[in-house]
């Protein structure tokens, strides 16, 4: 027993003359039915980690490169012959950033 499926399959398409060369034109009773319904509107949501991300990142791009009031001290003492270099903190921090490359 079969039954025969009828409606599918390649649907014929007009071509008419209109204002732009070889456009195309569905036939009437061709396109999607919509049942007279507004399709609904997209909307998004953020989570709050995402609103938090976001909060952190324009505080981020606002905030000074540089910090003016240690690079002012920093000169001036400097130029004032002043300025000491604390020896271990800069062997620890060599040492932290060592230990942080890649094995080669």
């Amino acid at each position: 027993m079969s039954n025969k499926i009828t409606g599918y399959g390649p649907t014929k398409t007009v071509v008419t003359g209109g204002t732009r060369p070889g456009a195309v034109e569905r036939p009437a009773g061709d396109g999607p039915v919509t049942g007279g319904a507004t399709p609904a509107a997209d909307s998004v949501t953020l989570t709050d980690s995402a609103r938090t991300l976001q909060k952190l990142s324009e505080a981020v791009a606002a905030a000074p490169v540089v910090n003016g009031a240690k690079v002012e001290s920093i000169k001036s003492q400097l130029a004032s012959n002043t300025y000491k270099v604390d020896s271990l903190k800069v062997a620890a921090k060599l040492l932290l950033a060592d230990r942080e490359l890649p094995n080669g």
